[in-house]
C-alpha cells in the first residue's frame, strides 16, 4: 500500500490580498455620465419660456409673482362691522353662584369634617402647621366662629360660666367638714 504525506500547508486560511494596482482602481472613483433627462435646466425659473404660447394682455406679467390685487393694512368700519358678528359668543358664559347652605347643616359639615379634625388633632399635640394645612385650618376655624355667632352659640360665653360653676362646687366641698363627718361626730 502506498502511503501519502500530508501537507504541512493546508491552503488558504483568509481572503487573498489584490495586487496594489488592482486595489487601486477599485478605490477610484469612476467616470460619471450626465444624467439625462433629469428636471429642468438651472435658472429656469428666470428664464424667458419661448415654448409656452403667450397670451396678448399677459406679455409683462412675471411667472414669479401671484395676485397683484392691493391688501388693505387698515381695517375699515365697514369691515369691523362685519368682523363684529362672527368674533361675539353665542352664549354668554356667567360665573355659577354657589348654592347657599343653611347655617345650621353648614356647622354640622365643618363639624363633621374629618381633615379639619385631623388638622386639630395635631394642634393640639403641639404641633404647628405650615403651608395648605394652616391655611386650610384657619380658613375653616374662622367660618365655624363666624357660624357660632350667627346662631348664637357663643363657645366663649360657655366657658366663661363652666369655671365659676366649679368653683361654686369647689367652695361647697371645702365648706364642708369632713372630719365630722369621718369621726361620726
Amino acid at each position: 500500500m502506498t502511503r501519502k504525506k500530508k501537507a504541512r500547508t493546508s491552503g488558504q486560511l483568509g481572503i487573498r490580498h489584490k495586487p496594489t494596482a488592482e486595489a487601486r482602481q477599485e478605490r477610484e472613483r469612476p467616470v460619471e455620465s450626465k444624467k439625462k433627462g433629469a428636471g429642468l435646466k438651472s435658472g429656469s425659473r428666470n428664464a424667458v419660456h419661448a415654448d409656452k404660447p403667450t397670451d396678448t394682455g399677459n406679455k409683462n406679467k412675471d411667472p414669479r409673482h401671484g395676485s397683484k390685487t392691493p391688501i388693505p393694512l387698515v381695517v375699515t368700519v365697514a369691515e369691523k362691522k362685519l368682523l363684529a358678528p362672527q368674533t361675539t359668543p353665542k352664549a354668554l358664559l356667567a360665573k355659577a353662584k354657589p348654592v347657599e347652605i343653611p347655617p345650621q347643616v353648614e356647622l354640622e359639615q365643618l363639624e363633621q369634617d374629618e381633615k379639619l379634625q385631623e388638622l386639630l388633632e395635631r394642634m393640639e399635640q403641639g404641633e404647628t402647621l405650615t403651608g395648605k394645612d394652616a391655611k386650610y385650618f384657619n380658613a375653616k376655624t374662622a367660618r365655624h366662629s363666624e357660624l357660632l355667632t350667627l346662631l348664637g352659640l357663643d363657645v366663649e360665653d360657655e366657658e366663661d360660666e363652666t369655671p365659676e360653676e366649679e368653683l361654686d362646687e369647689l367652695s361647697k366641698l371645702q365648706q364642708v367638714d369632713w372630719r365630722k363627718d369621718l369621726l361620726g361626730e
